[in-house]
């Protein structure tokens, strides 16, 4: 099984205990980052999931330029990880 599902945990607690990463958005990423199983045919997403944890940024939509990732990006991520899991 890749690191990516250890790293995204990780960085997903870094963000949330020391960065501005919300509850609501922690524990989905967290239950990837926990059943790596699940989404072993999706590591790509993970993949991206991890790069839009480790650059969270609540204010990444503000001013002209976007350069970072915002809880929209990580929400539609987290949506296209869960199509096709039922």
């Amino acid at each position: 099984m890749s690191q990516v599902f250890a790293e995204l945990e990780l960085a997903t607690r870094e963000q949330y205990d020391h960065g501005d990463l919300p509850k609501w958005l922690a524990d989905p990423v967290l239950q990837v980052a926990c059943n790596p199983t699940d989404y072993e045919d999706k590591e790509y997403l993970v993949e991206i999931l991890l790069d839009q944890v480790r650059e969270y940024d609540v204010y990444a939509e503000a001013g002209c330029c976007k350069w970072a990732y915002d809880h929209e990006d990580i929400a539609r991520t987290l949506r296209w990880l869960e199509e096709g899991q039922e």
